[in-house]
């Protein structure tokens, strides 16, 4: 395995906690037989110290607009130099601290990283530093969101003990299937003899520091220097600094200590961990007050070398230290810390008797360096989506809020009746909360002209509208007027409105509501139940005999209703037509997803939430799942309308406006993607039960489609030991394709009398004319089946270039502009005569798959049209 880590500490390079960790699992995986590499963001020392592993030293980044501070502009200089090792690693561990995998996790498919595992250790992060010294939560944002949003993104977050895990789980919403326990290697250093000093002397080891409750220490240990004239406080490790001023932690220290007992709190420097056992031959204990940690090596190497140690009860202490192993805890406190050193001091028989305790034991320091999958591409993107956002917002100033009589005032003004807000706009009355409401009634009065016109024109009221769109609003309410507007524009003249608000609490939102006067258009208000229930709302008020679930913040394109009641007139089977999107604001481009496909739909959707939804159809299958608070409402209806029967019918066209700002439900829906294809197979048995999905896969996307004809090597084909397979019989299937069909249990498709027709009939995900092929070993399609799956930028797989047999990607046979771009080789046993690699590759152009970009005037996305071609291992 070659595992990269990307940091800005390696021990003895440069010190720290975070190094030292680094350090000790690369030797490890080093004498395991690993490959281990360190990039190492910072400045290159003058004076070199040779590391213990090899190191790429990448200089600090240089911000510019694109990354506007030191810390941003690190993290684009990790990426970068990550995306240019000449191997993609197996694994890359990031540290947590300064969000040094921000980037890299954002941007993980432009630098061509989406299928590396990539992993966040925990050594120390900001939110929790800040918690536990008491700084305010306010206090530098942007660095405390980079780390937060790594986290978060990351494939996995490796933890020091299972207490820690329980805190990343707690605190940064990260599933537990994503943690790892790895425990750092406890430096083995070597003991000495013990030379206890006659008085009491007192050792706190390691870098002072603030986190590092240094400070509590010298407040519980002056009164006992007063009480105990010969007892002495050594502070032994390298100076530190105060969070919140940066000061020097030592002089800040020197400040609290009395002149009375300042010769017996002495300061030492750091020393190499070879002294350590002579270094602390005297000392009675040693003392870990820290206020926070996730591991505190310097603890365990105390307690390794025999020495009683005093530790606060948290929960990175609780697994290892306890008086079965040596160590006596307090709660805490200056006091509680105090309490503890009076007694043993007092007490030298329990001393003695924690020493005698055996040190805590450990697990395998590599225990977290097992193979890992990255997470789903679409659930990459999502997070990655909600992070960009986040971190742009914790990078803006902070906006004070007003005061609650400004407030107060603002709502009160802002429900005037519209004749009293008419005669108000006229009085020149100039307090700064009628200043603030006129600006709004200005920015509002477009808004307003717009609704009394829509009365002057031709939209008489309709009993029985054909289209009863449903527009739920939720705090939007500065785009619900585009949203309205949108429907008024339609050329399909039979249409109502129902607007829900879903219990709005944003004042902007409930004058935006109040103020609402459209032709056609209902209010309906409810107590917050979320989107689903919203959506049922409306849907059951609704008078037409189709239903359009339209976002407050989205729009419908004028032709979006005509298209898609044309598209569902002539097809009664099915219970809803959709689109294709256009995205607007803060993204400009048509969204194509990949074409309709219903075993597809069960491993991820396809289906855009807006769609024209036919009323019986929702009616039978109960509406929206109302327990889907965290979204994937949508692809829940979708589903249970094809378990009851429904077909679909897509259009074409890119008629869905789909708002793109800060951070939408369909964002925080895509980045919590893997739990909630759980979550819907778990509502769903029947259709995920293992037979009953290997049948739909049998039917809709089989692995491999492969092409015959009567004169084809049926024997070795029969011989194969894959089994998600269909044939596809070009011209008329003799008695023994069927026998062998039958036997093997594989479907066969009729593929009418070309290879074109052929290819266009098959539905798997990989094709392989197996007409030319001769003499293929049994595994041949097994292989060759797994390479291409494995190698996305793959369009082929072969035994030999040029030759068959060659298995393509289905998709590239079908669109000559298609993604992959190399033909990837095994060296399967198998052969054939040459082939024309043109007569393939993109020879088969299909409407559907095959988009011409020109035709648009913005950029176009199209998703790559395929899912998992391996039958699914995450069913519950």
């Amino acid at each position: 395995m070659y595992v990269v880590f990307v940091s800005t500490e390696l021990d003895p390079v440069i010190p720290g906690g975070a190094g030292a960790v680094i350090a000790g699992v690369g030797e490890r995986l080093l004498a395991a037989g690993h490959r281990v590499e360190v990039l190492l963001v910072g400045a290159p020392l003058e004076v070199q110290v040779e590391p213990g592993l090899p190191v790429t030293w990448v200089e600090p980044g240089v911000p510019d607009w694109r990354a506007p501070d030191q810390h941003q502009a690190n993290a684009r200089a990790a990426a970068e130099a990550l995306a240019a090792l000449d191997e993609p690693p197996d694994l890359v561990e990031f540290q947590d601290f300064n969000g040094l995998g921000s980037w890299t996790l954002m941007r993980r498919v432009s630098l061509g990283l989406s299928r590396v595992p990539i992993t966040v250790r925990l050594h120390g992060p900001l939110d929790l530093v800040y918690e536990r010294v008491g700084l305010l939560a306010e206090q530098k944002p942007l660095l405390r969101a980079m780390e937060r949003e790594a986290m978060r993104m990351a494939d996995a977050v490796v933890v020091p003990s299972f207490a820690m895990a329980a805190v990343v789980a707690d605190r940064y919403d990260v599933e537990a299937e994503r943690i790892r326990v790895g425990e750092p290697p406890v430096p083995r250093v070597a003991a000495g003899p013990r030379n206890l000093s006659p008085n009491p002397e007192i050792v706190c080891y390691g870098r002072l520091g603030e986190q590092k409750g240094s400070e509590d220490l010298v407040r519980a240990a002056v009164p006992l220097l007063e009480d105990y004239p010969d007892m002495v406080v050594r502070f032994i490790g390298p100076d530190g600094w105060r969070i919140g001023d940066g000061r020097s932690m030592t002089d800040y220290l020197q400040k609290l200590i009395p002149v009375s007992v300042a010769d017996r709190i002495r300061f030492e420097p750091a020393i190499p961990r070879t002294d350590l056992a002579a270094t602390l031959a005297s000392a009675w204990l040693a003392v870990f007050p820290s206020r926070f940690e996730t591991f505190c090596l310097a603890a365990h190497e105390c307690r390794g070398l025999g020495l009683p140690v005093v530790v606060p009860q948290r929960p990175e202490f609780q697994p290892y230290f306890s008086s079965h192993t040596g160590a006596l805890v307090y709660d805490g406190t200056v006091a509680g810390l105090r309490a503890s050193l009076a007694e043993l001091i007092e007490y030298p028989a329990l001393l003695a008797e924690l020493a005698a305790k055996p040190a805590p034991v450990y697990d395998d320091p590599l225990a977290a360096y097992r193979p890992l999958v990255p997470r789903h591409p679409r659930t990459q993107s999502g997070l990655a989506t909600a992070a960009l956002r986040r971190i742009e917002a914790a990078g803006r100033p902070v906006v004070r809020p007003r005061p609650a009589p400004a407030v107060l005032a603002d709502r009160f003004l802002d429900g005037l009746p519209e004749s009293l807000a008419r005669r108000l706009e006229k009085r020149t009355i100039n307090p700064q909360a009628v200043q603030r409401w006129r600006r709004r009634r200005e920015a509002g009065r477009w808004e307003r002209q717009w609704m009394e016109r829509t009365w002057s024109r031709d939209y008489p009221p309709l009993e029985a509208p054909d289209v009863s769109v449903v527009i739920p609003c939720f705090n939007q309410g500065e785009f619900l007027h585009d949203a309205i507007r949108s429907v008024f524009r339609q050329t399909y003249p039979s249409w109502e409105i129902i607007v829900v608000d879903d219990g709005s609490t944003d004042p902007a939102t409930r004058g935006v509501l109040r103020a609402l006067h459209y032709p056609r258009t209902r209010i309906i208000r409810q107590r917050n139940q979320g989107l689903s229930a919203a959506r049922n709302t409306g849907m059951r008020a609704a008078r037409g005999r189709f239903l359009v679930p339209l976002d407050s913040d989205d729009e419908l394109s004028p032709a979006f209703l005509s298209s898609t009641v044309e598209a569902l007139s002539v097809r009664p089977d099915a219970g809803y037509a959709h689109t294709w999107t256009r995205l607007f604001g803060n993204q400009k481009l048509v969204w194509i997803d990949r074409p309709y496909n219903p075993y597809q739909l069960l491993l991820s959707t396809s289906v855009v939430g807006c769609a024209l939804i036919r009323s019986e159809a929702w009616q039978q299958v109960g509406g929206y799942d109302t327990g889907r608070r965290r979204g994937n409402e949508d692809w829940d209806l979708w589903i249970r309308l094809l378990e009851a029967g429904w077909q679909q019918v897509e259009v074409p066209r890119p008629l869905f406006r789909y708002r793109q700002h800060g951070i939408s439900m369909s964002v925080t829906t895509e980045a919590r993607f893997e739990e909630a294809r759980r979550e819907i197979a778990r509502a769903h048995p029947d259709l995920y039960q293992p037979a009953a999905l290997r049948a739909m896969k049998a039917e809709w996307y089989p692995w491999v489609s492969v092409v015959i004809d009567s004169g084809a090597d049926l024997l070795a084909l029969e011989e194969q030991t894959l089994d998600d397979l269909e044939l596809v019989v070009t011209g008329e299937a003799s008695p023994k394709i069927s026998d062998i069909a039958a036997r093997r249990g594989w479907p066969v498709r009729g593929g009418g009398s070309t290879l074109r027709s052929s290819v266009h009939a098959a539905v798997g995900k990989f094709l392989i004319d197996w007409r030319p092929v001769t003499g293929a070993g049994p595994r041949l399609l097994s292989e060759l089946a797994s390479l291409l799956e494995d190698d996305v930028d793959a369009y082929a797989a072969a035994v030999e270039v040029g030759h068959h047999p060659t298995l393509w990607r289905r998709w590239s046979l079908l669109d000559p502009a298609a993604g992959p771009d190399r033909l990837a080789k095994t060296g399967t046993r198998g052969s054939g005569p040459p082939l024309e690699e043109a007569g393939y590759l993109g020879a088969f152009p299909h409407p559907r798959w095959s988009i011409d970009p020109d035709q648009f005037p913005v950029p176009m996305h199209q998703v790559r049209p395929e899912a998992e071609g391996r039958f699914p291992d995450w069913l519950p």
